[in-house]
């Protein structure tokens, strides 16, 4: 059970600690590198590098790692609660050379958060000034904050020269993505697909399906297992082991092809100061998997970074990776910070400045046609201080929320938080920057933000801290943005005190759910988009985390049920509305799951099963023990649970339900469990 308060001193701990600056010595990679280092002076091997620059060298990840990150965790919160102490003028004189929206060298005022924004995206003119951006973030983080070696958190003192740990991002994160048609789960087959941010952008995922044989991520990331399913009686037929002992993060299969996208680490020393660099690649690596007992490689390409999402969209996969510079001291040669493609460096024209202040990682982007996979079409890096991304059908957002805590820590001044947003079309592999700006407030998540008839819709959360009072408070706004992302409708002041949990677009209307003590569900009318206007409220109790079409005129719900007197969460529920009039959005039913406290769609959409022609309803929770739900909703009588079976298999990744014909896949880990549907008799079981 959670009170109202707990959730309330939770989510200011999230949104205060959002922007907090780990020092480099902490960052997920640079712990990942050292234990790499221990490991490599213990006798492991590195493999040999492919087409990659000389003097490098791959090494894979253990996965151990990932209990590194709590440590890093904490120390975020740690230092998330030294800076809500801290007085709202800290760090304002902070002497730093930004770079302007056109890209040249400016001076402290280009910080002002009311400072305009060049329309266009400023491309780098040359390395020089790619460097110096970096150096002015690092300049800035060290005024702010001290350098990594201050005080308690000066691990570099107990580390080696040569342990040289990476910043490299280790976050590949809930990915970022859905679109204002809904893509339901169905493939148009008899099976079903990932679940996607936008209808027609296809997304990778730990488990996918051709139809007759079941693709699945095992648990130790170094191999695809291959699973007929063809039968009752599942068995493993093949696998799909990546080269350089690659950690396999995501995949595609489609028309006969599997698409695997790995991760591997890899160091350098600097020739000149004899210092270790440690950087990690991202490789997609394409196999023929007519037949599934004997994949055959096709090829693979390779970009600098970790992994943090892709989209398979009209025969060309877009690949985005996260690439962090951590040099104590940025060498002279771009090698050591510019991220690579395919071994060589992005030239300087394909790099995208930040609008106003300086960053320390990159999103890369390239695109590869996937009839020739051994070579990328185009790429582009765009500096930013986050890796938020939403992929319409022909446009990528790249958006970054500053929280208003982090903002008065570095410009000394209440600020109400904004978005800085990128957009880069993309057609036929080909990608060029179009226009950038900023928007008051911050984005939920990638369903905040849609592109529909070339205008941007957001639904954003506007917080301002108030260090006197250390309290935060907060509104909502709806902003319109036309294609060059010039502002031409909004709606303010929106639900005062509450946050956006979840949105939806569908056309010209949106919905999306605020927070307090009830659950208000608003609609919005975007039919003439400078002047949207909210047509619908409904306050019921809880929230919705997720929002999902299900056929003609409804809506549904996937949140939390929460009392409104007490403030304590009763369990998950699944809410029905009927959106057939958006004036008068009515409560259709709701079905409460007792004491169920979350589930992997709360930060995951494919983690959710949906098929509104099937009539079902797939996602786990947890309540002690994870449990494969399953449900379906009949006009009138509303819904009924169909499956409440407990999920075996553990491990990292998530639970997936996967259906082909009449038979349910429940897949975690190693293990997989079939189901009839209808009567949801389990089948059979298999241990991968």
């Amino acid at each position: 059970m959670t009170t109202r308060d707990e959730q309330d001193v939770m989510k200011a701990i999230d949104e205060a600690t959002r922007d907090v600056v780990v020092p480099e010595s902490l960052r997920p990679g640079a712990v990942e590198a050292l234990l790499e280092h221990a490991q490599a002076q213990e006798g492991a091997s590195a493999a040999p590098a492919r087409r990659a620059p000389s003097g490098w060298r791959r090494r894979a990840v253990p996965w151990g790692v990932a209990a590194c990150l709590v440590l890093v965790a904490g120390v975020g919160l740690a230092a998330g609660r030294a800076f809500l102490a801290a007085p709202s003028g800290a760090g304002n004189d902070a002497p730093f050379s930004a770079l302007s929206d056109k890209g040249a060298p400016s001076d402290s005022s280009s910080t002002d958060p009311d400072a305009p924004v060049d329309g266009s995206i400023a491309a780098a003119e040359s390395y020089d000034q790619v460097k110096e951006c970096l150096e002015a973030y690092r300049t800035e983080q060290e005024s702010l904050y001290g350098s990594a070696t201050d005080g308690i958190l000066a691990l570099n003192d107990a580390t080696s020269p040569e342990a040289a740990p990476s910043a490299d991002s280790a976050a590949s994160g809930a990915l970022s993505a859905k679109s204002d048609s809904a893509a339901s789960a169905a493939s148009g087959a008899g099976y079903s697909d990932t679940n996607v941010r936008t209808e027609g952008v296809d997304e990778a995922d730990i488990v996918k399906t051709d139809g007759e044989h079941l693709f699945i991520l095992q648990e130790s990331a170094a191999e695809i297992a291959v699973v007929d399913a063809t039968d009752d009686a599942m068995r493993k037929v093949g696998s799909i082991v990546p080269s350089d002992q690659g950690q396999i993060s995501e995949f595609y299969v489609r028309d006969g092809k599997a698409y695997v996208l790995t991760n591997v680490s890899m160091t350098r020393e600097d020739d000149q100061g004899g210092e270790i660099f440690d950087f990690s690649e991202v490789r997609l690596e394409t196999y023929d998997v007519s037949n599934p007992g004997d994949p055959v490689l096709l090829g693979s390409v390779s970009q600098s970074g970790r992994y943090q999402s892709s989209r398979l969209v009209d025969g060309y996969l877009y690949l985005f990776s996260t690439y962090n510079v951590s040099c104590a001291t940025i060498p002279d040669d771009p090698e050591f910070y510019v991220p690579h493609v395919a071994g060589q460096n992005i030239a300087s024209q394909d790099i995208y400045l930040p609008p106003s202040v300086g960053a320390n990682q990159y999103l890369v982007v390239t695109s590869i046609a996937v009839d020739d996979p051994t070579q990328t079409v185009d790429q582009k890096a765009v500096l930013t201080d986050s890796n938020s991304l939403y992929v319409s059908a022909e446009n990528i957002y790249v958006y970054e929320n500053r929280w208003p805590v982090a903002l008065a820590r570095s410009e000394g001044e209440a600020d109400p938080g904004r978005i800085t947003i990128r957009k880069i079309a993309y057609h036929d592999g080909q990608l060029e920057g179009v226009a950038q700006t900023k928007v008051s407030g911050t984005l939920n998540d990638s369903f905040s933000i849609d592109e529909h008839e070339g205008m941007v819709r957001l639904v954003t959360t506007v917080s301002t801290w108030d260090a006197e009072t250390s309290q935060m408070t907060s509104t909502n706004e709806v902003h319109v943005l036309d294609g060059n992302l010039e502002e031409v409708g909004s709606i303010t002041g929106l639900a005062e005190d509450e946050r956006v949990y979840s949105a939806r677009f569908f056309g010209d209307t949106a919905y999306f759910v605020t927070f307090r003590e009830t659950d208000p569900l608003f609609t919005v009318d975007f039919s003439d988009p400078t002047n949207p206007q909210i047509i619908g409220s409904l306050k019921i109790p809880g929230f919705s985390e997720y929002l999902h079409p299900y056929g003609e005129g409804k809506l549904l719900g996937i949140g939390m049920d929460v009392d409104e007197k007490s403030g304590v969460t009763n369990g998950m529920k699944v809410t029905m509305f009927d959106v057939s009039d958006p004036t008068d959005v009515k409560e259709a039913d709701t079905f409460l799951i007792e004491d169920a406290y979350g589930s992997d769609v709360f930060h995951d959409y494919r983690a959710v099963l949906i098929s509104a022609d099937r009539n079902m309803i797939g996602f786990s929770g947890y309540a002690g023990r994870e449990t494969y739900y399953v449900f379906d909703y009949v006009d009138g009588e509303g819904f009924e649970q169909l499956m409440a079976e407990d999920v075996n298999g553990g491990g990292w990744t998530g639970t997936r339900g996967v259906y082909i014909d009449d038979t349910l896949y429940v897949v975690k880990g190693n293990a997989v469990e079939s189901y009839r549907i209808g009567s949801y008799e389990k089948v059979d079981d298999l241990l991968l």
